[in-house]
């Protein structure tokens, strides 16, 4: 059986800044799919945070009400590190994001992304 996907990236590559407060990814409509699966990675500067970026993701019926997704995802502390999640998304899902924050003393960057399974033949 062979599948078609589509990618959407709803991060790219953003900054999540030092002590701000928590920054959301665009959504992600999975109205038309099958599932897929979510790819989150935070990269780590030269220095490294002294607390870490954590990641959030939630989901949606409808657009409105939204509901967490698993517990938050926390990234490795350390110089340059660089830490990422796969995680596979269930058919049942109609919309998602993901919000990152947490970080003190050191800017992270934060890249979120999606493979959608758009067609089954």
């Amino acid at each position: 059986m062979a599948t078609t996907k589509a990618v959407t990236v709803l991060d790219n590559n953003t900054v999540s800044t030092a002590g701000a407060g928590d920054a959301n990814s665009a959504t992600w409509t999975l109205t038309d799919g099958y599932g897929g699966t979510l790819h989150i990675k935070v990269t780590n500067g030269a220095t490294g945070p002294t607390v870490t970026t954590y990641c959030q993701i939630y989901v949606s019926p409808d657009n409105s009400n939204w509901y967490k997704f698993g517990g938050l995802l926390y990234a490795t502390l350390g110089n340059a590190v660089v830490t990422s999640w796969s995680i596979s998304i269930p058919e049942g899902i109609q919309y998602l994001y993901v919000t990152h924050g947490g970080n003190t003393i050191q800017n992270t960057t934060v890249r979120v992304e999606g493979s959608e399974i758009t067609a089954i033949a």
